[in-house]
């Protein structure tokens, strides 16, 4: 039986795509620390078609999905390996308007009462990051940072995803974060 309930986020890792001669590979996954909330919405939907006084059909358009991940700060490899900034001899970090943002897969896990079950989406892009900070007063409140992602389909055989979950019985299960993104093979595509 799996979840009942699903609940937390942790173990955040990306992990940088290289193109070479049109292949595509991925790079050792790196930790993202921070994070506090993850949700993610389909691009599409579905249209239904009316004929005869009756639905005849149900159109269903899946083209990805709209990420946001929130965490409680921005480590400064991300801003350099996915969002272009540079970092300058004297240690200062440049974001540079006009650079090109990287691919990315984008792996994590969350727990449930059953399965910790861990995911990673095949072929992310993101937004430049809108950063925001404020005077502390009585107490103090810790600022946040919301990366805007798209996870785009991958094409595999016949088949085009976005993701894969991998549940604690899975014999990949120990090393799914920690290891580069493999797209799975699907028997008969």
């Amino acid at each position: 039986m799996g979840n009942k309930v699903s609940f937390g986020l942790t173990n955040v890792y990306y992990s940088k795509i290289t193109s070479a001669n049109e292949v595509e590979t991925y790079g050792n996954p790196v930790r993202l620390y921070g994070a506090q909330e993850f949700s993610s919405e389909v691009i599409g939907g579905s249209e239904r078609i009316y004929a005869d006084d009756s639905v005849i059909a149900t159109l269903t358009q899946n083209a990805g999905r709209n990420i946001t991940l929130k965490l409680t700060e921005l480590d400064n490899d991300f801003k350099t390996n996915i969002l272009g900034y540079i970092k300058l001899a004297n240690g200062n970090l440049v974001e540079i308007n006009n650079s090109k943002t990287e691919k990315f897969a984008l792996g994590f896990e969350f727990q449930g009462d059953q399965e910790a079950r861990r995911v990673w989406f095949f072929k992310c892009s993101v937004t430049p990051i809108n950063e925001a900070t404020k005077t502390k007063g009585e107490s103090a409140e810790a600022n946040s940072i919301s990366l805007s992602i798209v996870a785009e389909p991958v094409q595999v055989g016949n088949y085009l995803i976005t993701h894969v979950v991998a549940h604690k019985s899975d014999e990949n299960y120990p090393a799914f974060l920690t290891n580069k993104p493999e797209l799975p093979v699907i028997v008969g595509s």
